[in-house]
């Protein structure tokens, strides 16, 4: 078995945040960013727990109390793919049968 084949990369989506408003811009909205973390109510939203997340590389920020729709999403879709591959690994390989037990029989 080559390294190639034990493990499989799944890249870990980047939380998107809020930059803050400044108030030398007159509080204009400044746009969008790459977090520190998920926050608690966004993991708890597609619906696993803090430890869980930590377990799958999943970074956590716990000073965030806001949940963005996008960041859900993105964990969902994270979280299917890391269930396909979980399956895929469960499911035993098929038997090869040679021809030559079935024609003996």
């Amino acid at each position: 078995m080559t390294s190639e084949e034990c493990c499989i990369e799944i890249e870990v989506p980047k939380p998107i945040v809020k930059r803050p408003r400044i108030l030398k811009f007159k509080g204009v909205d400044t746009g969008v960013r790459i977090g520190r973390g998920f926050s608690i109510g966004e993991i708890k939203a597609v619906g696993i727990d803090v430890t869980l997340a930590k377990q799958l590389n999943i970074p956590v920020d716990t000073r965030r109390k806001s949940v963005h729709e996008e960041n859900v999403e993105n964990l969902r879709k994270f979280l299917t793919q890391v269930d396909e591959v979980i399956k895929a690994r469960k499911t035993k390989p098929a038997r090869n049968v040679s021809q030559a037990s079935t024609q003996g029989a």
